[in-house]
């Protein structure tokens, strides 16, 4: 037998994951104050409209990526729930800044790309005018659908994979596609070793089979 940290529930991993979206969207919100003039519906400088993307982008790979490579497997949200990511296989030669990149990919890779989508496709006029709910014109509404539409896929994509950690076993899709588990790290269990499983079976007396003995009177 051998101990190894217990797998986190369903529950726990969604406390935690909107702890993580929380600290996001008041980054988000409190950041907005130094784009927009909320009193005169404007930009303080319409620079600051890529600025403003460019610290949410910075957020989301740091927090996201950066952060669980260089504090173990953890995020701010993971931390507080007491929970951590580990690799599902510890005999995987896959390094573990690859398993927390394969994780995201679905995650918080895919929101980067959509904010890197408002700064190639939206203008910050046109994002102001969409704002305010003016009227925009037909090749603007085009533009603006592509970040809103991908935005719609991404949503819809992560709920899914979120209930997919609701199976018995604890293991979501995304868990089995970056060979990681979401973890306690304080609670442990024990479970069989596959190595000593093996050995045992290759010692195990295997049983024989007597030929049998036709006598003739």
């Amino acid at each position: 037998m051998i101990k190894q940290n217990k797998k986190a529930n369903f529950w726990i991993r969604l406390l935690a994951s909107s702890i993580d979206l929380s600290l996001f969207v008041i980054f988000l919100i409190t950041t907005s104050f130094m784009v927009f003039n909320y009193q005169k519906n404007t930009y303080y400088h319409i620079a600051n409209y890529y600025v403003w993307l460019f610290l949410i982008i910075t957020y989301l790979a740091f927090f996201y990526i950066v952060l669980p490579i260089i504090w173990k497997g953890k995020t701010i949200g993971l931390a507080i729930c007491r929970l951590k990511i580990i690799k599902k296989d510890n005999v995987s030669s896959d390094k573990f800044s690859k398993i927390i990149f394969d994780r995201q990919r679905l995650f918080a890779f895919l929101w980067i790309c959509i904010f890197l989508s408002f700064v190639i496709f939206i203008h910050p006029q046109t994002f102001l005018e969409a704002a305010k709910k003016e009227k925009i014109k037909p090749y603007q509404k085009l533009f603006l659908s592509i970040p809103i539409v991908l935005s719609s896929l991404a949503i819809m994509l992560q709920i899914f994979l979120m209930f997919t950690n609701l199976k018995a076993d604890k293991i979501g899709l995304n868990d089995k596609f970056s060979n990681s588990l979401t973890v306690w790290m304080n609670k442990f269990e024990e479970i069989k070793n596959p190595k000593e499983e093996k050995i045992l079976k290759e010692i195990r007396p295997k049983k024989r089979i007597l030929p049998t003995l036709d006598f003739e009177n």
